[in-house]
């Protein structure tokens, strides 16, 4: 019994032995040949175009030409984001190679016969196809086989640049890219009615460009918030929508008929190429949303689109924060100290006069013919902030008050009053009217900061 198990192993593994000798000659006798070039393997335009088939992933995407616009195949009301499509033949109109590999007689090695994907072009003239392998060991470079001949490898993975998913190929509504936004207007659950105007003097500074206009009022706003607010409308997820071929009853079903707020913005978006005569032009957007109380979703519409998103509840909320509150600028004032004539400072009751001389290098303090340290103040003066907006608040006794007369033809007078309100806040007051209020701590160590500057005047000359 023993003997015969002995033979037994012994024949398999001759066998085997035999197998391997008879893979080997066959793979000597038949491997590829290999050559190295650099030249043009592939092109395409896309006028000679009217058929595009992309597999990937186990999708498959077909769009083709009607009247010289991209459709898709199988519902022609999908709305084809045409520029998508043009990226793709610019990718394709040009494939080079770094690599042939003739008389191939095994497609399987290349990943070739079971590819990762497919982009076949239809023309008049037939078709011409591409399929995509693995990659190669040595240097992690796509194999592609072209219309079923030579395998080429490409240094560029094309097929990064492909999807066989037709919801890719979705033309989504954007936010323009501004370079300049010059309005805004939001009506609606929140209401801003903002304008961008540089060059306006509707303040004692020039320090802000946008500003809302309310009763014929402008209120300065901060920029930064103002396109903080632009980059929250722009980065909304659009990957998710309802339909894009809403109807009058869809716009009713989604409450896009009578929509909870609305956002209208203009602005300069660079020209495009061929305008010779300008370098930007403006462009007019408006955005339609609608969202019910409680519930998780919202829902957005591109004036003139016909596809309806959701968005979450929190990226509603996050668009609701629009008011002239949202928007204000963080500092009470803002001041450049190099054309101010005058400060006058209120505490207990007891007001100083401080003089600002501009001559020599830098400001220079006084009262009456005692100079002061004060450049600590100014500082702490600019660092004085809203924590929070607003008009509704009850003052207290009155803590700390200073007006900033301006060296102008006007002598333009900015008061800043603060009063008590509790232990952890001011209620401040700009120019007669209640802007919100401030960090006590903050009043307290500026009060103290003028306070010592009073005492000490005349010391150090």
């Amino acid at each position: 019994m023993k003997r015969k198990k002995t033979l037994l192993i012994l024949s398999l593994v001759l066998v085997v032995a035999v197998v391997a000798i008879v893979a080997e000659k066959a793979i000597a006798q038949h491997v590829d040949k290999i050559n190295t070039i650099d030249e043009e393997v592939f092109n395409i335009s896309e006028e000679d175009v009217n058929q595009v088939t992309v597999t990937k992933d186990g999708n498959t995407a077909v769009v083709e030409k009607v009247d010289d616009t991209w459709k898709n195949t199988s519902d022609t009301d999908f709305p084809v984001d045409q520029a998508y499509v043009a990226e793709i033949f610019k990718a394709f109109e040009s494939v080079h190679a770094s690599f042939i590999i003739d008389d191939v007689e095994d497609y399987s090695q290349y990943g070739i016969s079971n590819p990762e994907g497919k982009i076949t072009f239809t023309t008049a003239d037939g078709t011409k196809e591409i399929a995509f392998g693995s990659f190669s060991t040595i240097d992690e470079k796509r194999y592609i086989c072209v219309d079923g001949g030579s395998v080429y490898l490409i240094d560029t993975d094309l097929l990064e640049k492909l999807s066989g998913d037709i919801e890719d190929y979705l033309d989504r509504d954007k936010v323009a890219g501004y370079s300049q936004l010059t309005a805004m207007r939001v009506t609606g659950a929140s209401k801003a009615n903002v304008v961008y105007d540089p060059d306006g003097k509707y303040t004692y500074t020039d320090a802000y460009n946008f500003y809302n206009v309310s009763d014929n009022e402008h209120q300065p706003l901060s920029e930064s918030k103002v396109l903080g607010y632009l980059s929250t409308l722009t980065h909304l997820d659009l990957s998710n929508y309802e339909t894009y071929k809403a109807t009058e009853d869809d716009m009713a079903k989604y409450g896009l008929d009578n929509p909870t707020l609305t956002v209208a913005l203009t602005g300069e978006v660079p020209a495009d190429d061929e305008d010779e005569d300008a370098s930007v032009k403006s462009v007019n957007q408006t955005m339609y949303f609608s969202h019910k109380d409680g519930k998780d979703k919202a829902y957005l519409c591109f004036d003139g689109s016909t596809i309806v998103y959701t968005i979450t509840a929190d990226e509603y909320e996050d668009v609701l924060k629009a008011n002239y509150e949202d928007l204000r600028p963080d500092e009470i004032v803002s001041i450049d100290w190099t054309k101010v004539a005058q400060i006058s400072a209120k505490i207990d009751g007891e007001t100083s006069i401080i003089e600002v001389d501009h001559s020599g290098d830098g400001n220079k303090y006084s009262i009456g013919d005692d100079k002061i340290e004060f450049v600590a103040a100014t500082s702490k003066i600019d660092g004085l902030t809203l924590s929070e907006v607003g008009e509704d608040y009850k003052k207290g006794t009155e803590e700390l008050a200073f007006a900033i007369t301006l060296d102008d033809d006007d002598a333009t007078l900015v008061n800043v009053v603060m009063y008590q309100y509790d232990g952890d806040s001011c209620v401040v007051a700009v120019d007669g009217k209640i802007v919100g209020l401030c960090d006590r701590s903050s009043m307290s160590t500026l009060r103290e900061e003028i306070t010592s500057a009073i005492l000490n005047k005349g010391k150090d000359q």
